[in-house]
């Protein structure tokens, strides 16, 4: 059966793709949660540096049994090292840019400028690898940047440096989700890939972590076990299981799934930070809300 066809149909075009649409939303869930326990590592004198270094540190150790398992892994990290360096370098090197966008402009305009993504996933799949966008998607596509654009709150000032750094980050983000998907070597299984990926991006954040002091002494105790707790969820129900649902799924479905981590930044903000909830936010969370959910609705089957 023509994939490209049962695209434009509606249907599941992968083996086990409502698996890995739940696992992009856990994943999205997980990664809302973040800014609040990044709020409890950063009390404790935690840098950034350290939790993004710890995150992929993390998803290594929990899949090292795996790779050792399997003893061709690390031939296959050096013979597909091109494509191991740019997803992992387009992994790593998101976070440090949204980080860089908040020092000159605020987080919420950052944040909702960056869930601009299922955009420049789409132009970009269909400029690179000719992919269709089908009707369904279009719609949500559409309601998903209608939605981040009303929760851009009124008169918020802009930055050109944030916006700068908030594009570039919307863009290495958009090309870790398609090479995710597109990217696949010969005889490599997705966890053997993760795990390169991981390897990798630590050993590529380290170094930068080292020498921008992100490895403070003054830590506490609690700092310490915020980003080990932290970096342990984040790498496995999220980097893992966003980048297990992309392979199941497909670019295009995983970048409008995930964008359910906005909204659940949203919710902990009000529940938990006694932050207010305008009407723009709330319409806003719906508009996304309603993508998803019909992203995830079983198409029209042709007899």
């Amino acid at each position: 059966m023509d994939t490209k066809n049962t695209a434009e149909r509606g249907d599941p075009v992968k083996k086990g793709f409502w698996t890995g649409l739940v696992l992009v939303l856990i994943s999205g869930f997980v990664f809302g949660v973040m800014p609040l326990a990044v709020t409890f590592c950063r009390a404790g004198g935690a840098s950034k540096e350290m939790i993004l270094t710890g995150r992929y540190l993390a998803l290594a150790l929990v899949l090292l049994p795996v790779a050792i398992r399997r003893k061709n892994t690390f031939r296959l990290l050096f013979k597909n090292l091109w494509r191991i360096l740019l997803l992992s370098a387009a992994s790593a090197v998101t976070p440090l840019l949204l980080y860089s966008a908040y020092e000159y402009q605020s987080t919420g305009l950052t944040t909702s400028l960056h869930f601009l993504y299922p955009v420049a996933v789409m132009v970009l799949e269909r400029i690179f690898y000719k992919t269709k966008l089908t009707r369904r998607k279009a719609l949500c596509l559409a309601l998903c940047a209608a939605g981040v654009v009303l929760m851009v709150e009124p008169g918020v000032t802009a930055s050109a440096r944030g916006l700068l750094f908030t594009a570039a980050s919307v863009l290495t983000f958009s090309l870790y989700i398609l090479w995710m998907d597109h990217l696949r070597p010969e005889g490599v299984s997705s966890l053997q890939m993760i795990f390169c990926m991981a390897l990798v991006g630590a050993a590529l954040l380290l170094p930068y972590a080292i020498v921008a002091g992100g490895f403070s002494v003054s830590v506490s105790a609690a700092g310490i076990a915020a980003v080990a707790g932290t970096a342990l969820v984040c790498a496995v129900c999220g980097t893992l299981f966003l980048s297990l649902g992309i392979r199941k799924t497909d670019a295009q479905t995983a970048a409008i799934a995930s964008t359910l981590e906005p909204i659940t930044s949203v919710a902990l903000g009000v529940l938990f930070l006694n932050e207010s909830l305008s009407w723009r936010t709330a319409a806003g969370s719906v508009l996304i809300l309603a993508a998803v959910v019909l992203i995830s609705l079983p198409g029209r089957k042709n007899p």
